[in-house]
């Protein structure tokens, strides 16, 4: 953030204000608020004038002194986080590749079309990791639709523990992209990573 230092008090050139003026391509008004001209209302008239413009030149010589180094500064910034949200979707996006893969697993086993759209879901929102995404971050409606739970509705074919693994591999798969526009992605998505490989993981070996 620049801030602004007012400049020392004292009498200013009128002359070099002049200049000052016409080499800037602020438009300053030196009319009133009721059309008057400076000097119009007497002394006091002068004086707020005068501290107007006083503030005015402050303003543009700390514009003019802004240290280059403050904004390489902040661009380094920039870059470095954009780096750790790129770093942070990989890692989410390859959790989600895997529990994409032990989805489509049930799906081929028990021949269900709604478990295969549900792999394929899962696989999308490690995709959509879009920060320039709305409300769900990236996610469609019928991404969000899939991954309701509402295929276990249906009888999938599932045992219970595959069932319940599943529900938690929709529901932290949904959460992914919502971290890119309304939480902190570098911090929270590999842990979604971690708890998405422990959903899976519970998955594999429920009811064995």
């Amino acid at each position: 953030m620049t801030h602004v230092t007012p400049l020392p008090g004292g009498r200013h050139d009128d002359h070099e204000h002049h200049d000052d003026r016409q080499h800037d391509d602020t438009q300053y008004d030196d009319t009133h608020d009721d059309g008057r001209r400076p000097g119009d209302g007497g002394d006091a008239g002068l004086v707020l004038f005068a501290a107007d413009r006083a503030d005015y030149a402050a303003a543009r010589v700390a514009r003019a002194q802004q240290d280059p180094a403050e904004c390489a500064g902040a661009d380094r910034t920039a870059v470095r986080q954009r780096a750790q949200v790129a770093a942070a979707t990989v890692i989410a996006a390859a959790a989600a590749g895997r529990a994409a893969v032990w989805v489509a697993e049930l799906a081929a086993r028990t021949g269900r079309r709604q478990v295969a759209e549900y792999a394929a879901a899962v696989l999308a929102c490690g995709r959509d990791l879009d920060d320039e995404d709305g409300f769900d971050g990236g996610v469609p409606e019928e991404v969000t639709r899939v991954l309701s739970g509402a295929v276990l509705l249906d009888d999938p074919g599932l045992t219970a523990g595959e069932g319940l693994a599943l529900a938690a591999v929709g529901a932290i798969a949904l959460a992914m992209p919502r971290t890119i526009t309304a939480g902190d992605p570098v911090r929270q998505l590999p842990e979604l990573a971690r708890h998405l490989d422990l959903a899976v993981s519970a998955g594999r070996t429920a009811d064995v």
